[in-house]
């Protein structure tokens, strides 16, 4: 009898040894496939000390959507650096990322931008302008009154730009087909206690939604009918990430041949599947610390060379199997945008009030 106890024992602590030196091997093969830190040149293009949520590249203009201090815009057909103020400053709001300005996409000659901001403001979310920024006016109609003013993110077809898809903190989805003159829900219901913080569109007019739940898992939601229906939410696995089950989704870009292949910007780990969401693979761990993977940017001739911020500017040139470390000017980054034809690079600096910098690459 004792030797069948001390049996199990032995089979018990051999099964905990196999288990620890499988989650050391995984923690390894993240730590292999990444280099030491490259020293590069960056270019300080101004705009320290604001707070800025995004930077988007639009007709050779760089915007930067900076919350509460509005919105910013430098033209990059000149050498100067003055940014020039396109409105949305507002001292009532709160000072934090992904609070007022927080999206600018143009379509038809004109800016919309997504706004955010506390309930009791009753803002609007949705803003245009047709004369290249000189005045704005509210454009969600539709919309739902409170709380309106919460879009997180904004996304037009590729082949059908009038269609447009706003996310927002409310857990609420919308859609307008005309260029955002008139929104309808899509999704949701207020109180419903998640967040939509990334979309993206393939290809195949496949939308794909990520977020986090009011318990602050990860999932994403696919749909393929114009947005009309969507699938139970997928989940992550509970050890995904470098809490338990606590994480989100930040951002998504798509292989654009290969519809089945995504990768997700999330906290402390870059996710990656290649059967449209049946698994998953970690492909950048949290051995630089627990810092959110904000922005994944996608070069559209060649998928396999992909950007991230986190601590360090990363890069992989072969879809994630291994990575190189560039070092910013001021550790931690926030959003990226990539002019991928003249391979210039640009990024918010330090969590993210240190400035907007360049690089060529």
């Amino acid at each position: 009898m004792g030797k069948l106890k001390n049996a199990g024992k032995v089979k018990l602590l051999l099964t905990f040894e196999i288990i620890f030196f499988a989650i050391l091997l995984t923690q390894l093969s993240c730590k292999n496939n990444i280099t030491d830190p490259i020293e590069t040149n960056w270019e300080l293009l101004g705009l320290e000390g604001k707070l800025v949520n995004d930077l988007k590249l639009i007709d050779n203009y760089l915007y930067a959507c900076a919350g509460k201090d509005g919105l910013y815009r430098l033209d990059l057909n000149y050498s100067t650096k003055e940014w020039e103020y396109l409105g949305f400053a507002d001292s009532l709001i709160e000072r934090g990322l992904e609070i007022g300005i927080t999206d600018i996409i143009s379509i038809n000659e004109n800016l919309i931008v997504g706004y955010s901001a506390s309930q009791d403001l009753n803002y609007n979310g949705i803003y245009l302008s047709n004369n290249n920024g000189k005045t704005w006016q509210p454009s969600d109609s539709g919309m739902i009154t409170n709380p309106t003013s919460q879009i997180i993110r904004l996304k037009q077809y590729s082949q059908q730009s009038d269609i447009i898809f706003a996310t927002t903190v409310a857990h609420l989805i919308y859609k307008s087909n005309n260029a955002g003159a008139v929104w309808e829900k899509i999704y949701g219901m207020v109180g419903g206690g998640a967040v939509h913080y990334a979309v993206n569109i393939s290809n195949k007019n496949e939308i794909w939604i990520g977020g986090e739940t009011g318990r602050f898992s990860p999932y994403l939601l696919i749909s393929s009918d114009d947005g009309y229906s969507w699938s139970d939410y997928i989940w992550f696995p509970e050890n995904f990430g470098p809490y338990f089950s606590d994480n989100a989704v930040y951002d998504i870009v798509i292989h654009p041949t290969d519809e089945n292949t995504l990768y997700f910007g999330m906290l402390g780990v870059i996710g990656k599947t290649t059967d449209k969401g049946e698994s998953f693979q970690r492909i950048l761990g949290w051995d630089d610390g627990i810092y959110r993977y904000w922005r994944l940017e996608m070069n559209p001739n060649n998928p396999q060379e992909i950007f991230a911020t986190g601590y360090y500017l990363y890069r992989t040139l072969n879809g994630g199997d291994s990575w190189e470390k560039i070092k910013p000017p001021f550790f931690e980054i926030y959003a990226l945008a990539v002019n991928w034809q003249q391979r210039i690079l640009y990024i918010i600096a330090s969590s993210p009030e240190n400035g907007i910098y360049k690089m060529q690459f």
